[in-house]
């Protein structure tokens, strides 16, 4: 299984829901507890399945002008993530989109604006895996493959950039070859 550290807690990704499992969520809800202003605990929250909780750290986040386009596109990427996990599947995707746009206003040939970017297109693949999902439990095939295709083509794109940019950290690697590899199955 693909994992990595959030907060010193050890989060594995499941490989059928590509979703986070927290080993220790009382530990992270410490976390959390003692760090509310880090940004970072917009995710963790979401990881904990506190979400209500999670969307309002995301916004005020977000509320924050001073930021750079690229930490505002990191901090939006993190709200689009709860608005999946909420199952507002359109407005996570027009927060992606708006994340992906940020990601190339200082510099859209800086590897670190590239690296954003490769995450982005991740985090939208899950994200319209999410929604494929759903659209096929509500019995409209058509709309499942074709946001199925849009995810496998935003996966793809996520690794073959993190692959020419020489991401060292093997887990983001893994992780998006888990990504990819869950929706080729397309089961």
């Amino acid at each position: 299984m693909v994992g990595f550290s959030a907060a010193g807690v050890q989060v594995t990704l499941d490989d059928d829901t590509l979703r986070e499992i927290v080993e220790d969520p009382d530990a992270l809800s410490r976390w959390c507890a003692q760090n509310p202003e880090d940004p970072r605990s917009v995710a963790y929250l979401r990881m904990l399945g506190r979400l209500d909780e999670a969307a309002i750290a995301a916004r005020r986040s977000l509320e924050q002008a001073e930021h750079s386009a690229l930490v505002r596109a990191v901090r939006r990427t993190r709200y689009a993530h709860v608005l999946q996990w909420q199952g507002a599947f359109t407005s996570a995707e027009e927060q992606f989109d708006l994340a992906a746009e940020e990601t190339g206003l200082e510099d859209p040939t800086s590897p670190s604006s590239l690296a954003l970017l490769a995450s982005v297109f991740q985090h939208r693949a899950k994200c319209r895996f999410d929604h494929a999902l759903a659209a096929q439990e509500a019995g409209s095939p058509r709309t499942a493959a074709s946001l199925w295709d849009s995810a496998l083509e935003d996966a793809r794109r996520a690794l073959v950039m993190r692959e020419s940019l020489g991401e060292n950290d093997e887990s983001v690697l893994d992780s998006s070859r888990q990504t990819l590899a869950r929706l080729e199955r397309r089961s």
